[in-house]
């Protein structure tokens, strides 16, 4: 069928309640209100008809929470409505969880509709009860353990998002490597943008990373493949130039999210407990209000008089309309912590890559110099994963 090459990214948000009470979380108050099965309805028809609308090629469908697995069966009919009325467009399904109700049961059912699982991770168990406890305030290490081993068994090339705060930025790099312990291969990395930073955990920050970068070239130079975003994403941007303006951020226009109450949002962080009209744009039932979508809407693309002059501009993330909201409550003034974190992280990332450069790691080169890498080393990841698998039954 006719259509762009754009995607449209539509988040829903299935429930306000969640079953962890994260210290950092941004989507306020932890309620019972969930969308209904109608409201769900309409969401998908809404989303398909609009990525009519804009013409694009690729719908994608992300499930949010609170924790969207305590909706589970309302996430499955959401996935086959969409895949019953796609009418031939291409659609997808990702979902972020906490792990804890990844039981067996709610894999094959998620297996069985192709939704890619993202798991929020920010380090070791004692990290993870300081910044991750349970509504009881109690560690979820038991639970946690067991699904990271089945998301794992399932999905080798499943994602971990790994949040680094003020509290955390000190111990980032024994965080990370926890985590590829674990066996994931896949790691992004995002500091609290909302919590306030001084000097110093900026300082610890630095001295984590600088650690991480040692370890960085280690791995690599030992032939291990995988992704860690705080490098990996500036390594890209300067072999292969700085992200076109189409895969910024379009808040509002070709990503938006839906409230559990069917209301419109430009992005995730905006919908909270979904009280406050001032970020509505519309609502799945009448549409877009266009005024309040357009005076709420942002793209990527638009140049900032602050970042003039900056030879990183090109290069740094302060195109994010989110993150600019939070810091300075503008979608399209860049964030002075965004600004501080890419100064003190992109020289180092960038002596990760002259080092390996240098040497002509050939694991380095084709990681970054190949386009092809990304596809390839999926399906490499997949080929290993069966062939361990017949191995383990044999």
């Amino acid at each position: 069928m006719a259509g762009n090459s754009g995607t449209l990214s539509a988040n829903f948000h299935l429930t306000h309640n969640c079953n962890l009470r994260c210290t950092y979380c941004y989507t306020g108050e932890k309620f019972g209100a969930g969308m209904t099965n109608d409201v769900a309805d309409q969401a998908v028809d809404f989303c398909l008809e609009e990525g009519q609308r804009q013409d694009v090629e690729h719908v994608e469908f992300i499930f949010f929470g609170g924790e969207p697995l305590m909706k589970l069966d309302l996430l499955c009919r959401i996935a086959d409505r969409a895949i019953e009325r796609a009418d031939g467009r291409r659609i997808s399904f990702k979902m972020s969880t906490n792990g804890l109700l990844l039981s067996e049961r709610a894999i094959e059912r998620l297996a069985a509709r192709d939704v890619y699982v993202s798991i929020s991770l920010d380090g070791d168990p004692e990290l993870q009860a300081e910044q991750r406890p349970d509504v009881n305030g109690r560690a979820v290490t038991e639970q946690l353990d067991a699904a990271i081993t089945r998301l794992l068994r399932w999905n080798p090339c499943a994602s971990v998002n790994c949040v680094t705060t003020p509290h955390s930025a000190a111990r980032l790099d024994d965080s990370v490597r926890w985590i590829f312990e674990r066996g994931f291969a896949y790691v992004q990395t995002a500091l609290d943008y909302s919590a306030d930073w001084t000097r110093q955990h900026l300082k610890d920050l630095s001295q984590a990373y600088e650690r991480l970068g040692k370890w960085y070239v280690e791995q690599t130079t030992s032939g291990r493949k995988f992704y860690l975003s705080c490098f990996d994403s500036r390594i890209h941007s300067w072999t292969h130039g700085p992200l076109d303006p189409t895969e910024r951020c379009f808040a509002g226009q070709r990503q938006f999210s839906i409230a559990p109450s069917g209301r419109l949002y430009p992005c995730v962080q905006f919908v909270e407990e979904d009280r406050d009209d001032c970020f509505v744009i519309g609502d799945v039932t009448t549409g877009f209000d266009q005024n309040k979508r357009n005076a709420m809407s942002y793209t990527g693309e638009k140049e900032k008089p602050e970042c003039g002059g900056c030879a990183l501009t090109e290069r740094c993330s302060s195109w994010c309309a989110c993150i600019n909201w939070q810091s300075t409550g503008q979608l399209d003034q860049a964030s002075p912590l965004v600004c501080e974190h890419e100064r003190l992280l992109m020289p180092i990332a960038d002596r990760v890559a002259n080092r390996l450069w240098k040497i002509r790691n050939p694991q380095f080169i084709h990681k970054h110099y190949n386009p092809a890498f990304p596809v390839l080393s999926f399906v490499e990841d997949l080929v290993i994963h069966e062939i361990d698998e017949e191995v383990s039954i044999e």
